[in-house]
């Protein structure tokens, strides 16, 4: 993944209180996962593609191949604008701390005792308000995958936004049961779903039990439809007191009428914002709009095509942020679904909405008057870097 722009350009440092002497308390990477532990002649190391019906949570470890030497290294490789050679990442292992307490148990074989699960609960929670207590930042980040990944490929995704957050806050990666194979895409839509009452759970479970200002929920893909679906259901009532911050959904392959629904159930109230990006590009929703016969929520309209009276609602409806990335740097990589990692300029924006709270016009983006679409200028990396300092 290369550096966004806002680092390489020095517009934004996120690690300021990150030292030598704390990086390895700060790295800390936590998962969730309904996976099912891998078996001894399973290829995986850790969890397998089989549902495994309740939540587990732990601790990942991630190396760097070849090794970051330094924190010093790791920093200064980071807030360069090009390295002089490439670093892979691996999962090199993982600690369960257990099940955690709101799972459904009693459809094990063997299940935990109601202690057990209890005091995973508290081991769980106690490491996320120690991560917490580290940083002057006091939010978790969740970031829930896409379709046709394994455990390891989505865990070293949530490193990468981890490192680039700056070790702010606490970081969840969510490793719902998707699986490795293209052929999987109905497959897994259907994971996502079953999986979204174990999400919901866990936002209530961290709301009520650690010391998290807010709950931020990073959508990728077929996950957007779990991240939505979960924001969607405690918006209804199916959890108080749940601390919901950002909903961040990246080429999301929500259909656009139940999207809508939800904003009229009122998901909008559930969270402090709502930030959707778009792409004209992003050839696995055109393939999901052949399929599906409707056009996705992660897809830019072109000129013209959105109904009128849609369009001018959507721009008054205050917290909802609607971002075109198809004019940003790289967004068009590949088959222009990954944008959020291959575009410098799509990922600045992202961390700076995560890390600053600032909206689209502070972040540099441009949109004309009455429409609701934010966009990149072509000066974007001269415009932020003329904003100066964001802290």
């Amino acid at each position: 993944m290369p550096s966004p722009t806002v680092f390489a350009n020095g517009s934004l440092d996120p690690f300021g209180d990150v030292t030598e002497g704390n990086f390895e308390a700060r790295t800390r990477l936590f998962y969730a996962t309904d996976r099912q532990p891998a078996e001894p002649d399973d290829p995986q190391k850790s969890y397998n593609n089989a549902r495994g019906h309740v939540l587990r949570a732990g601790v990942a470890q991630i190396a760097s191949d070849p090794p970051l030497e330094s924190w010093e290294n790791a920093r200064r490789i980071t807030l360069a604008a090009a390295r002089d050679r490439d670093y892979r990442l691996r999962v090199a292992g993982v600690t369960e701390t257990g099940i955690l307490p709101f799972s459904a148990i009693k459809y094990m074989d063997t299940p935990p005792s109601r202690a057990e699960v209890e005091s995973a609960g508290r081991r769980f929670a106690s490491q996320i308000n120690a991560q917490l207590a580290q940083s002057a930042n006091n939010d978790i980040f969740i970031y829930i995958h896409g379709y046709n990944v394994d455990f390891d490929y989505s865990t070293l995704v949530s490193s990468q936004l981890q490192h680039f957050l700056g070790y702010q806050g606490a970081f969840i990666s969510y490793n719902w049961t998707a699986t490795p194979s293209t052929l999987a895409y109905f497959r897994d839509q259907e994971s996502a779903l079953a999986s979204r009452r174990y999400l919901r759970e866990l936002i209530a479970f961290l709301s009520t039990h650690t010391d998290a200002r807010r709950i931020h929920l990073i959508g990728y893909s077929a996950g957007t439809r779990l991240a939505f679906d979960a924001a969607y259901q405690i918006a209804l009532g199916a959890e108080e007191n749940a601390r919901l911050g950002k909903l961040i959904l990246i080429g999301s392959d929500l259909d656009r009428a139940y999207f809508l629904h939800a904003i009229e159930d009122g998901l909008l109230d559930a969270v402090t914002d709502l930030t959707i990006y778009q792409s004209q590009t992003d050839s696995a929703l055109a393939m999901s709009r052949f399929v599906f016969g409707r056009k996705r929520v992660g897809e830019t309209s072109p000129p013209g095509e959105a109904v009128p009276a849609v369009q001018a609602e959507l721009a008054r409806t205050p917290r909802l942020h609607v971002i075109d990335v198809t004019d940003a740097e790289e967004a068009g990589t590949g088959n222009g679904h990954w944008y959020f990692r291959s575009s410098p300029w799509a990922s600045s924006d992202l961390f700076l909405s995560l890390l600053t709270d600032k909206d689209p016009a502070a972040r540099g983006l441009v949109r004309a008057s009455g429409e609701i679409i934010w966009r990149f200028p072509e000066d974007y990396p001269q415009r932020i870097k003329e904003l100066g300092r964001f802290y």
